[in-house]
Formats: C-alpha cells, sequence, structure tokens
C-alpha cells in the first residue's frame, strides 16, 4: 500500500486548527504536529511535503522568532508555509494588517491549498530530479580524480619536454641567441636545439610537427634523438650538412611508418663563427628572416618538401653570408598564426612586426614579439604553439 504524503504542523498548543485539518482532508494528506519550540526533532522526520507554521494558533507572536524557525526550516531544506493569524477586534484603522498580527502576514487558507496542492503535484518531478542530482553526484567523484590524474600527468608529460629543451645556450664570442618557446597547450608539437659542434660551428633548429597536443610532442621526442648532426668515428669526428641531416631524418620518419599522417617541418642551419658563413636547409618550413646591419629585413628563401612523406629525399644545402650586426630569426608557423591579419589579400603582419623590431638585439626582438603577441585577440586560446630561434652576430670584443 502506497505511503500517504505528509505534512508537518508546527502548533504551539499541541491542536491541528480546524482550516489546516480541513485543507489536508480535502488533499489526502497526513499530518504530524510539532512543538515549534524545538525544530531540531523535525531532522529525524521522513521527507515532510512541507511544513506549516500554524500562526492562527499563537498568542503574543513575535515576528523575529518566527523568522528565526523559518531560517532553520530552510536549512533543513523542508519546504515551509505560514498559515495566516486571523486578526479580529476592533482596531486603529491606521494600522497595517501586518503590524496587527505582530509583524507576520502569513497566507490565507485558500493561498495555503493552492500552494499545497501545487507541491504535492510537483513531488515526483522533484523525487526525480533529485535521484538524477544524486547520480550526478556519485559520478563527479571518479570523473574529478579522472581529470586530476589527467592533469597531473599532462604536468608532467610537459616537464619532460622541457627537459628535452637546451638547458643551456652554447656561450660564443661574437655570437648571442634568443629563443621563445610558447606551447598552446601542456605540451607542444614544436622543438628547437642549439648546438656547440666543434669550436667554430654552432648547430640550431626548429622543427614543427604537423598539429599540437600529445601526438606532435611524442613526435618531437622523436626528432630530437633521430636529428643527427655530427657523426664521431674514433678520435675523429664528421659535421652533416644540413641537407644531409634533414634528408637523414626524412627517412628515419619514413622508416617508422607512423599512423595519421604525422607529418614535420623543419629548418636547420649550421653558422662558421670564424667566417660567419650560414648554411641552411629546410623541409617545409616558414622561410628564416634575415635582418642585416642596416635593419633590413628580408626572407631566405629555404626550401624543401615536408618530412615523413617519401623517403630518400634529397635537401639542398643553402649558403648565404652573413656579418657583424646581423641577425637571424628561424621560427615555427605559430608565429604566423599569432598576428592577426588585415586580410586574405594583405600581407602577414608578422612581417611587419618583424620589420619593427629590426633595430633591436635579438633578445629585445623575442621580449617584444611577447608582448605583442600576449596583446592579440585570442592571445589567451592560443590556435598554435610558437616557438623563435633569434641569432645575433655582434662585433667581436
Amino acid at each position: 500500500m502506497r505511503q500517504r504524503e505528509h505534512v508537518l504542523v508546527l502548533s504551539p498548543n499541541g491542536q491541528m486548527p480546524d482550516s489546516l485539518g480541513q485543507i489536508l482532508k480535502q488533499l489526502d494528506l497526513d499530518s504530524r504536529l510539532f512543538d515549534p519550540l524545538d525544530v531540531s526533532q523535525i531532522e529525524a522526520d521522513a521527507d515532510p511535503l512541507a511544513a506549516v507554521l500554524a500562526l492562527e494558533a499563537w498568542e503574543g507572536l513575535d515576528s523575529a522568532w518566527v523568522r528565526k524557525v523559518t531560517s532553520e526550516l530552510t536549512e533543513l531544506e523542508v519546504n515551509t508555509l505560514l498559515l495566516r493569524k486571523e486578526c479580529g477586534g476592533d482596531v486603529d484603522s491606521e494600522l497595517t494588517a501586518e503590524q496587527m498580527c505582530g509583524g507576520v502576514q502569513g497566507e490565507s487558507v485558500e493561498m495555503l491549498k493552492g500552494r499545497l496542492m501545487t507541491l504535492k503535484e510537483m513531488r515526483p518531478a522533484f523525487k526525480q530530479m533529485q535521484s538524477e542530482l544524486e547520480m550526478l553526484r556519485q559520478m563527479q567523484k571518479p570523473l574529478n580524480q579522472h581529470f586530476t590524474d589527467v592533469s597531473e600527468e599532462m604536468h608532467l608529460a610537459s616537464r619532460l619536454q622541457q627537459d628535452f629543451l637546451p638547458r643551456r645556450i652554447p656561450e660564443v664570442p661574437g655570437l648571442r641567441f634568443a629563443t621563445v618557446y610558447r606551447p598552446a597547450s601542456w605540451v607542444s608539437g614544436d622543438i628547437y636545439d642549439i648546438i656547440r659542434l666543434d669550436e667554430k660551428h654552432v648547430g640550431f633548429y626548429v622543427a614543427d610537427a604537423v598539429g599540437h597536443g600529445m601526438p606532435a610532442a611524442l613526435l618531437t621526442m622523436f626528432i630530437k634523438t633521430a636529428m643527427i648532426t655530427k657523426k664521431i668515428k674514433g678520435k675523429s669526428y664528421t659535421i652533416v650538412e644540413p641537407g644531409d641531416a634533414i634528408a637523414q631524418l626524412n627517412n628515419e620518419m619514413v622508416e617508422q611508418n607512423l599512423s595519421n599522417n604525422q607529418f614535420v617541418t623543419c629548418c636547420y642551419g649550421i653558422i662558421n663563427t670564424e667566417t660567419w658563413e650560414l648554411r641552411m636547409a629546410s623541409a617545409g618550413h616558414p622561410f628564416p628572416m634575415h635582418i642585416d646591419k642596416h635593419s633590413q629585413a628580408r626572407e631566405l628563401d629555404v626550401s624543401g618538401k615536408l618530412l615523413g612523406v617519401f623517403s630518400d629525399l634529397e635537401y639542398e644545402t643553402f649558403r648565404y653570408q652573413l656579418a657583424p650586426g646581423d641577425k637571424l630569426l628561424t621560427y615555427s608557423d605559430g608565429v604566423e598564426m599569432a598576428f592577426e591579419n588585415a586580410g586574405p589579400d594583405q600581407e602577414l603582419r608578422f612581417r611587419a612586426e618583424f620589420g619593427n623590431l629590426a633595430d633591436c638585439s635579438a633578445e629585445a626582438m623575442c621580449q617584444k614579439l611577447v608582448e605583442i603577441i600576449d596583446r592579440e585577440e585570442g592571445s589567451l586560446h592560443p590556435r598554435d604553439d610558437v616557438t623563435i630561434v633569434a641569432m645575433e652576430i655582434s662585433e667581436r670584443q
């Protein structure tokens, strides 16, 4: 037999007001009487439909005390209704009904009946909602733990990838490097390196795995280990030319037979610190930007096909003569995307920004480019990783 809904009645004299009893009978509701001076006993009651404060049974009504009782019931998550106290006798016509009834107005019998009827009709829907909310709370616990675990793993992955970057930039007289490395998320699809090859050669590269996130980040670690810049045999060594190094990296990638069309772009250069000759090779990477000592900027047309598509490709080594005062910026295509452009027919804005900063040192250029990127629309949610390796030739001391 289905148990009927019940209402808690708070009456100081322990009696049910006649008007309220008639309402409950009409609505087929049970009642349970409680002493309003001890609200705490209601905590043990099994899920009432509502609590009704029978104001009409209270003499010497204290409105502050009524508010205290209703507040306690609210904390217990019990729907609280007030049955209006009837005010009779000769009264001053200037007094309001609330003032005449001790400061608490309440509701009429008919209003109370309507509210109880609505609560009764909506009860099944409320129960269903409560059940669904509880189920969501239970589901939330393992989800929160899962997200916490994923966050910790991504944090560790980020630290691991940072360990693959150069810890110290080689110190070479007359040559300075500055870098920018800004992953779009926890980890980056970009990687760079600056290597002292011998006493008069420094190698540097920027590589960009297509896409970003964890798959691209894992591929950058492979690039780091597969990029051969110097071959050592016994007590002798041979510096691998940029074109040959990229060709070998390409074959290594093709041999892995990577899934999901994992491609890579790369630009690798070697600078001779005695003659300032620059040798470079590229695989589908943005052209590096050369800025001479007169602050004139131009892109170096270093071209080549993407890595990881076809095996046994040949990559050309391009040669350029640099001079003291020159700067060279090698960067990933995330730099191009970081700047908002005026339109498809307009020149890419990053070129203009490079030109505007041509008078700055390599380090200052990197700092100012970061400041500009941070002011761009959407900078809080970057579309791609941003990496820059800036090199500057200064006068020898």
